[in-house]
């Protein structure tokens, strides 16, 4: 059985979906800088590409959504894939410090909007003042499908959270020099499918 359920909304719902997603901070951004907020760091990603999609975003209690990718023309072109295992790209982001978690996910593909049909547990963790934490490889597994049409359609959607610091730390520094490891938090606050039967997400 499917994962997901779906529900169709109009372009200009797609449009107002992708204004939604946080922007990256600004490069230059240093630590000394952040005495109240932090940085939250991750690729975010999906397995499959097709056309214009999927999009997976991955919402946040405080400090808004993270999205695979961004568009050139909502619901028509997106930019070119950061990475080059899966279809997705690097994306930091400035929240306040405290307790904060993961909430949700969802996968825009197209017009097409798809949400999980069960609540999933919430992913709890801790923001430092001037600190980046690495949340991992935000990932879903995508198995494509055809619909009664013969049109390729999503079939399947899986929530994974994968520890791929190697490579996203690396992206880290390249693009944020004034980010050194003394800045970086690599404990990771959780790892595997986030699933509704999941027992331990959340610390």
């Amino acid at each position: 059985m499917p994962r997901i359920s779906w529900k169709y909304f109009s372009l200009l719902a797609m449009l107002v979906l992708a204004g939604c997603a946080t922007p990256n901070v600004d490069q230059n951004v240093a630590p000394s800088q952040l005495a109240n907020t932090g940085l939250v760091f991750a690729s975010v990603s999906t397995s499959v590409e097709y056309r214009y999609g999927p999009i997976a975003l991955f919402n946040f209690k405080k400090g808004g959504i993270a999205k695979s990718r961004e568009e050139h023309i909502p619901g028509a072109t997106l930019k070119p894939s950061e990475l080059q295992e899966d279809y997705g790209r690097l994306v930091v982001l400035e929240m306040p410090a405290g307790a904060n978690s993961l909430q949700r996910w969802h996968v825009a593909h197209g017009t097409t909007h798809y949400t999980p049909r069960q609540d999933f547990p919430e992913i709890n963790f801790i923001v430092e003042p001037g600190k980046a934490l690495y949340l991992g490889n935000l990932h879903i597994h995508v198995r494509m499908g055809r619909n009664f049409v013969n049109q390729p359609v999503i079939g399947d959607l899986v929530p994974e959270i994968r520890d791929f610091s190697e490579r996203d730390v690396a992206m880290l520094k390249s693009r944020y020099p004034n980010i050194g490891d003394a800045e970086i938090i690599l404990e990771q606050p959780f790892l595997g499918l986030w699933s509704p039967t999941n027992p331990s997400p959340a610390p």
